[in-house]
């Protein structure tokens, strides 16, 4: 090969794979100054774009050198590789919350109550006595570790939410009073990576303001500066923690037949405030005046809604990080939801909110895993093969094995590749945790042009419907450290777990 001119060496280069082109270092002298060039790596990322969890523009890959493209293509293909394998190691970073961290008043919440990866290198934990902690991960080829870089904790403050900010430099945190009267935000800096000098992480106070009696806060953007706080079924109120405003929306008014419909979930998505219901998903125009950040409009925006068209409840959700497409004729934003069904199983939902030319909202199955049928470890009854036992309505399925499966915990990546749940059986002492990939490419969704009916949920493999999540067992877990709240890191892999004793395990 090294007969070959340069250039020709380079282009049959580019068809080989990461292994290939490391152990081609490892050979002579000119091959591993060759293995160096730019041009390479940058073909090889257009190449595997497929095992990143996000596509990459040019503007990112034109910032990095040739070392941070190879290390960003070797994460990203161990990452792939490894991702559905059992998980042999764990580490434990937290045993339990201290014992003056109970909070007495309320026994049956869990003690951890919310687990997230923050820009890929952090991990944060909200917990229900006031405390929460900031540790930071290290790299994916090292050994477990973690270290705490901020921690908080109060009697009178409680964490709610958090957000970071576009350029991830910012993680905002929202906490309210224990009497429900106010509501504070701390704000805490985040090394990117960009600078070579690497700052201690600040925790400041941002702002605090009253609220409603009964609002509990939703959501926060740190970008916006605003919170979401609601009552859960009648209103919600947008405030902006630097200038004091805010503003009350009216709940859309619910079917008289749903008993309940409070909401699981809110995000702001440009001029609109995403909100996500038991049975509906609906958006509302941002109140402008309370934000500099969103302009006013000479059209006045409607309100949106999307019913699910089936009988089923969604208690809780787990959503990705917003993506927007925006140029001079459109405006579209688009986030993965996964939902648990207490009876009937795991759903992946695909989001889109059309702005312009038209505001529009719809609700696209992408992927389905219902309880009913055998657990990832057991063989799987073809879906072709229709049982002769008839099915209770409303299952919206065409198999049934019943397992007595349930669902205790479950997350998306930020970037919707990657997901994971809990899963747990009457009859059985150990909790699995199952890992899962997108089962289709959420840039599709929309436009498949998916019919939403009560046969459309059926899990098919071969037809435009959602496709049957095939998830596969990686940890096992016993009975006694049953997980309350997990987590997932689309980039790393990593999978965080949170008891209800308040232990916290990194996979």
């Amino acid at each position: 090969m090294q007969s070959l001119p340069v250039e020709l060496q380079l282009h049959i280069a580019k068809f080989l794979d990461v292994e290939t082109i490391l152990s081609l270092r490892k050979t002579c002298t000119s091959l591993f100054q060759f293995t160096y060039d730019r041009s390479l790596w940058l073909c090889l990322i257009s190449r595997i774009s497929h095992v990143f969890p996000r596509p990459l523009s040019e503007s990112e890959t034109a910032s990095l050198s040739t070392l941070q493209l190879e290390c960003l293509i070797k994460t990203a293909t161990h990452v792939e590789q490894v991702w559905l394998l059992p998980r042999k190691d764990s580490f434990l970073i937290k045993e339990r919350f201290d014992s003056d961290d109970v909070d007495i008043s309320i026994p049956r919440r869990p003690r951890v109550r919310c687990l997230a990866f923050v820009s890929d290198h952090y991990l944060l934990s909200l917990g229900s006595g006031g405390k929460f902690n900031l540790w930071k991960i290290n790299d994916v080829f090292a050994p477990l570790a973690a270290e705490v870089v901020a921690t908080h904790a109060s009697s009178t403050w409680y964490p709610c939410a958090y957000h970071v900010n576009t350029a991830g430099s910012v993680l905002a945190i929202a906490l309210m009073h224990v009497e429900f009267v106010a509501a504070r935000v701390l704000t805490i800096s985040l090394d990117t990576g960009i600078s070579s000098e690497s700052c201690p992480p600040l925790l400041v106070t941002r702002g605090e303001f009253s609220i409603f009696l009964l609002q509990v806060i939703k959501a926060i953007d740190a970008d916006l500066e605003l919170v979401l706080t609601s009552d859960g079924e009648s209103s919600f109120e947008v405030v902006n923690w630097r200038t004091k405003a805010q503003a009350t929306v009216a709940l859309i008014a619910s079917d008289p037949g749903d008993l309940w419909n409070g909401i699981t979930a809110m995000r702001i998505c440009g001029p609109y405030v995403l909100v996500v219901r038991m049975h509906v998903v609906e958006a509302y125009p941002l109140p402008s005046h309370v934000s500099s950040g969103v302009g006013e409009r000479a059209d006045i925006l409607p309100q949106l809604t999307f019913r699910f068209p089936h009988t089923m409840t969604y208690r809780r959700v787990s959503l990705t990080k917003t993506t927007c497409v925006e140029d001079d004729e459109s405006e579209i934003y688009g986030l993965s939801a996964l939902a648990n069904e207490l009876s009937h199983g795991i759903f992946l939902f695909y989001v889109e909110l059309t702005v312009r030319p038209l505001p529009s909202l719809s609700v696209s199955p992408v992927g389905v895993r219902p309880m009913a049928i055998a657990a990832p470890q057991t063989i799987v009854v073809p879906l072709s093969e229709e049982l002769s036992l008839p099915l209770p309505p409303p299952v919206p399925f065409g198999v049934v094995q019943d397992t007595r499966t349930f669902v205790s915990a479950w997350a998306l990546g930020d970037y919707g590749r990657r997901g994971i749940w809990v899963a747990g059986s009457r009859t059985n002492m150990i909790r699995t945790v199952v890992a899962f990939t997108n089962p289709r490419d959420v840039s599709n969704t929309s436009s498949e042009a998916l019919v939403w009916s009560n046969n459309s949920l059926q899990a098919n493999v071969v037809s435009n419907g959602p496709r049957l999540i095939n998830g596969q067992v990686v940890h096992d877990i016993p009975l006694q450290d049953d997980i309350a709240v997990c987590a997932v890191s689309d980039t790393t892999g990593r999978i965080a777990l949170g008891s209800w004793a308040g232990s916290i395990t990194i996979l």
